[in-house]
This record gives C-alpha cells, structure tokens and sequence, in this order.
C-alpha cells in the first residue's frame, strides 16, 4: 500500500472494521486519517479486521498515545502486548525470542499496565502499530 495517492482506499476496498467494538469502516478510517496529520502514517497492511501501520515520527507523548491505541483497539493489548507474561514469564533472558528482552527488561508483570508499557517500547523501536479488532 506504500505510495498510494490515497492510502486510506485499501481499506475502503477490504471494509477495515472494528465493528465489535463499534467502530466502523469510516472510524478506522477517521483516526487514522487524525494520525497520519499528528505524526505521518504509511499503511503496509489492510485486511476486514485488521491494519499495520508505520509512523514517520512518534508522538510527542507516547504514554497518552499508547492509551489511545488501547482504547480503540483494546486487542493490542489484551491479545498481544499484555500476553507477553503468559508467553514469556517463565523464560531467563538468554531464551527470549530475538528482540523479546528488550522488550520486557525490567517490566513489572504484576502491573495491570504493563502490556501498555511494552506496546509503548514496541513504538518506540519500531515505529510500527498493528491493530486489531476480532
């Protein structure tokens, strides 16, 4: 999807929906558009229920805007970010995938928050976002 005149046709095309969280096709659309003005977007993925996305810059506040991801598409965090303890807990650092500890060094896992935590050092690195919605 890189170099379209209009990046956000994919997912016009694909019907890109959170509908079980109550977002539509042109919600999706709407924050994302809000994105691509605060930081630059480039969408790389668009699937019915799904989108990737890289950011040109990152936020100012990441803290604020990870929160904002989790609230629009809590599956970033429920399904993924926040899953890191069930997947990872139990591993030394040595056994971690590659670019896993990174991730987790330090992380409080008793902390209610710390899948945002992981997520926001996910951007940091990255630069990169997947959303979620099924």
């Amino acid at each position: 999807m890189s170099g379209d005149a209009d990046q956000f046709a994919e997912l016009r095309d694909k019907q890109t929906n959170g509908i079980n969280y109550g977002h539509s096709t042109d919600d999706v659309i709407a924050r994302l558009k809000r994105w691509d003005e605060r930081f630059g977007i480039k969408i790389v993925r668009a699937e019915h229920d799904l989108v990737e996305l890289e950011l040109n810059t990152l936020p100012d506040d990441l803290d604020a805007f990870v929160r904002e991801i989790y609230q629009f598409c809590p599956d970033t965090v429920s399904q993924g970010f926040g899953c890191f303890e069930e997947a990872y807990g139990d591993l030394d650092s040595d056994e971690l995938p590659e670019g896993v500890a990174e991730l987790v060094e330090g992380i409080d896992f008793d902390d209610d928050d710390y899948g945002l935590e992981i997520m926001k050092r996910a951007i940091q690195r990255d630069r990169k976002i997947g959303l979620w919605w099924d």
